[in-house]
């Protein structure tokens, strides 16, 4: 419930309260005047009558006073009720503020992580833009592997090679290729032929 509902509440509470406060001043007096007018008609006949008329006086007097501390204490509870209603009114709004303070320090930073981020995204594009601007080495062309000397069939005469016999048992190096040589540069070292 808004705290205008709960002041409209309020204020009809009280409201009625001082219609009932106004409605038992009135049966109150309308029963003084009718005792009265009871005691001026029992004064003639006896003692009796006065007496019987000053007890029912005396109890509807007990009984107005009861209403009337009864009143007075909703009327007590009225008020507190208004007053811890200001109280969480007051507390309300200064929740309120404090929170639309903390949504505008929100957005701040969050427009702050947004300009650090276009920030970031434009240097990674100009990076990017460097390194297509900056020629690549062209890899170093591999030599040929040396063709082996085909093998004689059984019984024919061995050809003599003008190659070292040292060289001949060498396995030849497999052409590196640009990925080969992307993953030496990373890892620092050449890869070995497997």
């Amino acid at each position: 419930m808004s705290s205008m509902n709960l002041q409209q509440s309020i204020e009809e509470r009280e409201l009625d309260l001082a219609l009932r406060e106004a409605e038992l001043n009135r049966r109150e007096s309308a029963l003084r005047r009718a005792e009265l007018a009871r005691v001026h008609e029992d004064e003639g006949p006896g003692a009796r009558a006065s007496s019987a008329s000053e007890d029912e006086v005396a109890e509807r007097l007990a009984a107005l006073e009861r209403r009337e501390r009864e009143l007075a204490r909703t009327v007590e509870a009225v008020e507190a009720q208004r007053q811890r209603l200001e109280s969480v009114r007051s507390e309300y709004e200064a929740r309120r503020d404090a929170l639309t303070e903390r949504a505008r320090e929100v957005e701040a930073e969050r427009n702050r992580l947004r300009e650090e981020q276009a920030r970031l995204v434009t240097e990674s594009l100009a990076l990017e833009e460097r390194e297509r601007a900056t020629p690549v080495a062209e890899p170093e062309p591999t030599p040929e592997p040396e063709q082996a000397e085909p093998v004689a069939p059984a019984g024919a005469a061995v050809a003599r090679s003008s190659k070292p016999l040292g060289d001949a048992f060498k396995d030849p190096a497999p052409p590196r290729s640009r990925i080969d040589e992307w993953w030496a540069k990373q890892l620092g070292s050449p890869l070995e032929a497997a």
